[in-house]
């Protein structure tokens, strides 16, 4: 038998769900950065959290993402997503510098392993896109792609 449910037990039931969004909110809201998908605090909102920034020597409290402490055409942002050093423009050692594997192109550099394709050869040593120039001295930032400018010059992509 369904027994009527009193107006004091719906505002309990109110109540307690009112109380339980309000600690969720209070937790949520309660610290003093933006949470990152990795589960570690991120202080400047810069898309890399603190822990990976003080790591890495960069300043967790000042949004450096577009930085490029190396020079070697990868944001620290880049780094961190790529895995790499900020701070060495040749995280792997193989003569290709950071930059140049990620935006090249090609799916045989990885800039955190310096013989990608297991060869015995490292990349930076190896031709990728045939032109007779080894990667590390290729001046094509997009050696696999090829020159799509037209104008026979090399296209750097920085994305």
């Amino acid at each position: 038998m369904n027994r009527p449910i009193s107006a004091l037990t719906h505002a309990r039931r109110g109540s307690a769900i009112v109380a339980s969004l309000a600690t969720a909110a209070l937790i949520t809201l309660g610290g003093t950065g933006a949470v990152h998908a990795s589960g570690s605090r991120d202080s400047d909102h810069d898309g890399m959290p603190n822990r990976w920034e003080v790591n890495h020597h960069l300043n967790a409290h000042r949004a450096n993402a577009k930085g490029d402490p190396d020079h070697d055409g990868l944001s620290n942002l880049g780094e961190f997503r790529h895995g790499t050093r900020p701070h060495d423009a040749d995280t792997d050692e193989d003569g290709d510098e950071d930059g140049s594997e990620v935006h090249d192109g090609c799916d045989s550099t990885d800039p955190t392993d310096a013989d990608t394709d297991d060869d015995g050869v490292e990349d930076g040593q190896e031709d990728a896109d045939g032109d007779g120039t080894d990667n590390a001295d290729d001046s094509q930032d997009d050696n696999c792609q090829g020159d799509d400018s037209g104008d026979g010059g090399s296209r750097i992509i920085y994305g």
